[in-house]
């Protein structure tokens, strides 16, 4: 390698170690705590020691799969330690996959250490909180320490969620073999999601859908073949097994039932619920209105508000009944989707930004300085998520006793 080539690559990879380490720091405290002392780490290192001679009730493995990976190359560690390092491989590799988006949206308007902490941010962000829980119950969280499958599912949510736009920017293949592969990667990446929890697929595709219904009556094309191969095939197969193994003459009776806010109705009083809602998507949601005109032009962010709100509908009125009843499984849909329309109205607002950096000097000064403003209120805003999540990180360490 000649040593002009040397610099260069570790100028790309010095981002992503930084990043490793940072993440490292950030996250050891909160999932060492979580898989020693929170109930959902619990349940599930119990699940995965019943492997692979059961897998009710849950019917998706992946960390379960992961733990026990772990268990047999280090049969020393206790289960709570295998539990972390299990945590670990899904929560880490995310701020890098943000940050190599970001930097290929940003296109190099931003600096590496801006991306970088842009990056570490969105994967921290939490609901503008008045009234707190530990589990933050009620709020639609985009964060999640608790659970070991949603912190799974939170790495594929990004990358799936992007494969599915190719559906509707119907982007040009090199060859067949490229078509063939993007179908492929697609269904793959799917299935790890579904396999790691179905909260996003459960929703995808009923949200997919009714974003392609929506193109095709405004006579935009739609990638049919993607949509249905790619998403709806694979996803509606797992999801049917799942539902198999989880609900068909099960001994507990647990069944999917309709009806609204009443897994709610066990935590909050049903007044709270709309308010929680703004409190949780308060910056996605001043971003769409303070940029209304760019933004229902703009594919992703449409795509991932269509999703989130079929996530809201079926968190607001189905849940689990019988002995289930106060699991909240199905609000687990919207903590993931909250969590990609961060991620998405975090893109577009890097996408304005190039653009405006792009426009003619001669542009309209009221022009730049009304997005300046509409930049810094949304900025502000998204402050304040990740402000309420440093708080909610610390929350929660702390009422686990890590502080004591």
């Amino acid at each position: 390698m000649s040593a002009t080539k040397s610099p260069v690559i570790l100028k790309r990879t010095l981002p992503y170690l930084v990043i490793f380490v940072l993440s490292l720091v950030l996250f050891v405290p909160v999932m060492s705590t979580a898989s020693r002392h929170v109930t959902d780490f619990g349940d599930h290192i119990w699940i995965a020691e019943d492997l692979p001679d059961s897998v009710k009730p849950v019917s998706y493995v992946l960390y379960h799969a992961t733990y026990r990976l772990f268990q047999n190359f280090l049969p020393t560690i206790d289960a709570p330690d295998t539990a972390f390092l299990a945590a670990m491989v899904f929560i880490l590799p995310l701020p890098m996959i943000i940050f190599s988006h970001m930097s290929n949206c940003s296109a190099g308007t931003f600096s590496a250490f801006t991306i970088l902490c842009l990056s570490i941010a969105l994967t921290i962000v939490a609901p503008i909180t008045i009234w707190t829980h530990a589990t933050m119950i009620g709020y639609f969280n985009s964060v999640v320490y608790h659970n070991p499958t949603l912190i799974a599912l939170r790495l594929f949510a990004i990358p799936v969620s992007l494969l599915a736009l190719k559906v509707f920017s119907y982007p040009s293949y090199r060859d067949a073999n490229h078509r063939r592969y993007t179908f492929l990667l697609c269904a793959s990446l799917l299935l790890l999601a579904t396999q790691a929890k179905p909260s996003y697929t459960f929703v995808l595709i009923p949200g997919c859908c009714a974003f392609a219904a929506w193109r095709t009556l405004r006579g935009d094309r739609v990638d049919w073949k993607l949509l249905v191969l790619g998403i709806c095939v694979p996803g509606s197969l797992m999801l049917g097994l799942q539902y198999l193994i989880s609900y068909f003459n099960y001994a507990d009776g647990s069944t999917i039932s309709f009806g609204v806010l009443v897994f709610f109705r066990q935590w909050v009083p049903d007044w709270r619920v709309p308010v929680q809602l703004l409190l949780s998507i308060a910056f996605p949601v001043t971003v769409y209105l303070l940029f209304f005109t760019e933004a229902r032009k703009h594919l992703y962010l449409n795509l991932s508000w269509t999703i989130f709100a079929v996530s809201a509908l079926v968190s607001f009125c189905l849940y689990e009944s019988g002995s289930r009843i106060s699991h909240g499984n199905f609000i687990w849909n919207s903590y993931v989707t909250v969590f990609v329309l961060m991620f998405a109205s975090i893109q577009f607002l890097v996408q304005q930004y190039v653009r405006s950096r792009l426009a003619r000097p001669q542009d309209c000064q009221t022009t730049q300085s009304r997005l300046s403003l509409k930049l810094s209120i949304s900025v502000v805003l998204f402050g304040a998520h990740v402000f309420f999540g440093i708080g909610y990180y610390i929350r929660f360490v702390a009422s686990f006793g890590m502080f004591e």
